[in-house]
């Protein structure tokens, strides 16, 4: 059974501290749209997103896709593999999709391979159908390499490794395939100044009706978000501060947000490691991160439902790092809209262990990633500075 994850949010600023917090009103825990039978994997950076969406069904054994997987120098062939939708322009090295205005695009994807090489070709939506051609756009190199741990079907994830750059992350059969995006952002003219925002540009998601589409994207200019939906519409979220150039700042009707934020030059990473054993991590520039569900899900021992909230609405939770001996547990609190320094305890829920890995790219500012494992499972990836969290969630009764 597939799980259902969905919060529409309606964003306001609250001042703590001479700060703005993010608060989502919640909005019934329904689809906002006909399901589109996909998965998607989405990452919103600098007040921008990028969406991919991929079928859960696309197998590595299938015979159609057998010669993408050939040994030794023969892999060849073409497959379709799912659409990129985007209303930013975004960079992959040399190749740029979309365009910085005030437009959402829609992108095929192919998967090609030639020899050992395997690169990822786009073309406006339905472009290829219409002319009944195979005519590409842009080809996309990939590095692939072999997978940690195969994926019968196709997944696809965007992990952020900057305030404006991910990777995006192909993991198919024994094959992992990557490569770097940079969001580029949009220079308009803020409309009453404030919140960095800049112009309203259509979100490129259908979870947020027209009608909370400018509440979306006042709450964009000051956070960031990861997140997953299913093929039946359902969707999961994780939002996650955003860090600004060094030597500016986000100027807010609550005040100024200091522009290392959750940088790897900040406070709040420096004191990450001496955090004492059974204490949180505090975030003192920040909002604490918050997940948002619609239906029930499991991690660990622990089970998160929706209505914890209000009944019959979506689930929200704030999440912390909690140091714990020589590792790490992840908590759940049930005040979602808190800042990063004012947590209550006597809230907590409860809290499962966390898998910890060091060595990535060490300059990292805080960033989620929310990764499809299959139709109903993700992963929560937590990635600061070299270090990095990892906790499962599934589908839950």
């Amino acid at each position: 059974m597939t799980f259902s994850l969905r919060l529409r949010t309606i964003a306001v600023g609250v001042c703590v501290g001479g700060f703005a917090v993010a608060v989502s009103a919640q909005a019934p825990a329904k689809p906002a749209a006909k399901p589109d039978g996909l998965i998607h994997a989405e990452l919103s950076l600098l007040g921008r997103t990028a969406s991919v969406l991929f079928a859960p069904d696309l197998r590595a054994n299938d015979p159609a896709h057998r010669a993408l997987f050939a040994a030794g120098g023969q892999a060849s062939g073409r497959v379709p593999i799912g659409e990129l939708q985007t209303n930013s322009a975004l960079k992959f090295g040399d190749v740029s999709v979309g365009k910085p205005g005030l437009t959402s695009f829609r992108y095929d994807l192919f998967l090609e391979a030639t020899g050992d090489a395997w690169q990822l070709a786009t073309a406006p939506a339905g472009a290829a159908a219409d002319s009944g051609t195979s005519d590409s756009t842009g080809k996309i190199a990939l590095v692939r390499e072999r997978a940690a741990v195969a994926a019968p079907t196709l997944l696809a994830a965007l992990v952020p490794v900057a305030r404006d750059t991910a990777q995006l992350i192909l993991t198919w059969g024994d094959v992992k395939a990557t490569t770097g995006l940079q969001f580029q952002e949009l220079q308009l003219p803020a409309r009453g100044g404030g919140g960095g925002g800049g112009r309203q540009v259509a979100p490129v998601n259908r979870t947020h009706n027209e009608e909370n589409a400018g509440a979306r994207l006042t709450m964009l200019s000051q956070l960031n978000e990861a997140a997953v939906v299913d093929a039946s519409g359902a969707r999961a979220s994780v939002t996650f501060a955003r860090t600004f150039p060094k030597g500016t700042s986000s100027q807010s009707a609550a005040g100024t947000r200091r522009s290392e934020g959750l940088s790897v030059e900040g406070p709040d990473f420096k004191g990450l490691m001496s955090t004492r054993d059974g204490a949180v991590v505090e975030l003192t520039l920040a909002p604490a991160l918050r997940l948002s569900i619609d239906k029930a899900v499991r991690a660990g021992n622990v089970t998160l439902r929706p209505g914890n909230q209000t009944p019959g609405f979506a689930g929200a939770y704030s999440i912390w790092l909690k140091r714990v001996g020589d590792g790490w547990r992840l908590v759940f609190n049930q005040e979602p809209d808190v800042w990063g320094s004012q947590r209550d305890p006597k809230s907590d829920l409860g809290e499962v262990d966390l898998a910890y890995a060091k060595g990535g790219e060490p300059t990292r500012p805080l960033g989620v990633a929310l990764v499809p494992l299959s139709a109903d499972r993700w992963r929560l990836v937590l990635v600061w500075g070299p270090h990095e969290w990892t906790a499962d969630f599934a589908a839950a009764q």
